[in-house]
Parts: C-alpha cells; sequence; structure tokens
C-alpha cells in the first residue's frame, strides 16, 4: 500500500513538473536556425550586385557539354571536371583576393578609411553579417572565416552527386549543378516530385559558372554550414591544407539524409581522386 501511495506522489510530482515546464519540444523545434537540419538549398543563388556585374564584364564563351552524349564513363567524368574546374578556380582566385585585401587591414594598425569601411560593408553584407557603423577587428575575423575558397574536389563531388554528372534536367535545362532552390513563382524549374503545397523552384542560372558562384557562396554564408567554416578556419590557424576531405564532415544539414549524404560525397572524393583537382594537393586518407 504504501508503494502504491508512493507512486501516485511521484506520478503527481513529475506531472506538475511538467505542466510548469511546458510541452516537451523535438530537438529540431528547440534548436536555433544556424543548428536546424536544412534541405540543401533554402532561398539560395541569388547573385550579389558585385556578381552580376562581374558575369556582364566577364562572359563565359564556353557552353556547357552534352554529357548524356558522351557515352564512355571515363571520358564523360574526364569532360564534366575539365568544364567546371575553371569555373571553380575562378571563383576561389576572387575570394583569395578580397581574402588578402581583408588581412591586410586586420594586421593593419590604421584605421579603416572611408574607402575601406564602404567596401568591408558590401563584403559583410554579401556574406549576410550585418553591416555596422564601425568594425572591430573581431568583426573582421568574422568576415574573414566566411571569405575563404571551397577546395575544387568538394565542389566536384557534390556537384557529380547533384547533377548526375551533369545529365539532370535542372543542369541541362537550368544550368544548375548543385540544386539551388528558389521560391519566387518563375525563378526556375518546377520539381516533378514536389508536394502539392510546397512552391519552391529549382533556380535557374544562366550558365554553369554562377551555378557554381552560388553553390560557394551558399556554402559560406548559410547558417547550416557554420561547421564547415569552423573547421576551415581551424586548418587555416594550424597552416593546413584545406581539402574536400577535411570539410566534407560539415556537409550533414546539406541533405535530410545527413551522414549517408557526407558518406556518399566523401566517397566520391576518394574513388575519384578529386584531390587532384586542387590548387594544393593532400596525400589521399
Amino acid at each position: 500500500m504504501n508503494k502504491k501511495i508512493l507512486w501516485i506522489v511521484s506520478f503527481a510530482l513529475l506531472f506538475i513538473l511538467w505542466i510548469k515546464a511546458g510541452p516537451f519540444k523535438s530537438p529540431s523545434e528547440d534548436a536555433s536556425s544556424d543548428d536546424r537540419v536544412t534541405e540543401l538549398n533554402e532561398d539560395s543563388g541569388e547573385a550579389t550586385p558585385d556578381e552580376k556585374s562581374y558575369f556582364k564584364s566577364h562572359p563565359v564563351k564556353t557552353k556547357s557539354p552534352d554529357f548524356s552524349a558522351i557515352t564512355d564513363i571515363k571520358e564523360r567524368k574526364k569532360a564534366f571536371f575539365e568544364f567546371l574546374t575553371p569555373f571553380v578556380n575562378e571563383k576561389n582566385t576572387l575570394i583569395l583576393k578580397d581574402r588578402e585585401r581583408l588581412t591586410a587591414l586586420l594586421n593593419s594598425n590604421k584605421k579603416l578609411s572611408t574607402k575601406n569601411k564602404k567596401w568591408v560593408s558590401t563584403l559583410r553584407q554579401n556574406h549576410k553579417l550585418e553591416k555596422l557603423d564601425n568594425y572591430t577587428k573581431d568583426d573582421l575575423i568574422a568576415l574573414l572565416n566566411r571569405l575563404d575558397i571551397i577546395p575544387a574536389s568538394l565542389v566536384l563531388a557534390q556537384a557529380a552527386n547533384e547533377s548526375a554528372w551533369g545529365t539532370s534536367r535542372f543542369a541541362t535545362k537550368g544550368n544548375n549543378f548543385f540544386g539551388q532552390w528558389c521560391f519566387r513563382k518563375g525563378c526556375g524549374l518546377v520539381p516533378e516530385s514536389r508536394n502539392e503545397d510546397a512552391d519552391h523552384e529549382v533556380r535557374k542560372f544562366n550558365d554553369a559558372r554562377e551555378s557554381v558562384f552560388a553553390y560557394i557562396d551558399n556554402l559560406n554564408t548559410n547558417g547550416a554550414y557554420k561547421k564547415l567554416r569552423a573547421a576551415r578556419a581551424q586548418l587555416r590557424k594550424d597552416k593546413e591544407v584545406i581539402t574536400g576531405l577535411a570539410l566534407v564532415h560539415g556537409l550533414e544539414h546539406y541533405s535530410q539524409r545527413g551522414q549517408a549524404y557526407v558518406d556518399e560525397i566523401e566517397g566520391l572524393i576518394n574513388y575519384n581522386k578529386l584531390w587532384r583537382f586542387n590548387r594544393t594537393q593532400s596525400k589521399p586518407e
């Protein structure tokens, strides 16, 4: 009898505590926006004003190959890598140029000039950071951690995975090699498997280069990939080579498949020896 009374009292106490605390939430409901599992591309892909100006002054002259017409798998892969790698290097070159200038400002003891402050403000806005009236060194470091390269090995592996080696409808009809989404009607292609209540489209780009630039911008700014950026920043601090294999584990939020997706991208890098396309090559792991 005493045991029964003790059990009832214990249950009542737990019930009261539950009422005070409120209904339990799942981790995804309680997490911050940076920590939630997101589908790979919420509204991603819109070029910044600087990028639009760059695209206009540096037109792409190379047309996308018809990858589906290349029946030999080895030749198709070769054509795929040779087509996309120059765009990856182009974007990373622009990033490194800005990074060099920002690093010089960080190492200087001088106050930011009006010109440099405007430049920093634009960069912060482009990288989804708040524009401020004045910038401390911590503010510049926060920008520097977003302003960095994405290794070609990682870009190529994800492009191959997301576009079926350049043969998907989104790649051939919309120059979209990474599945970036958009939510404005007519901004892209409507997925055939889209749910009735969904309104997203898969963004259309003018060319493959724009898709590559948008993908790298996405990894550098989206809160879902802060783990990837933190790993990259640590590599910089340790003076280590930035590789796709070192960053791939920051992609668990790129797909709802989570770790299985990460393992797949890692496998693509290893199987195809994609580290050979990185500017600074790393030994295979």
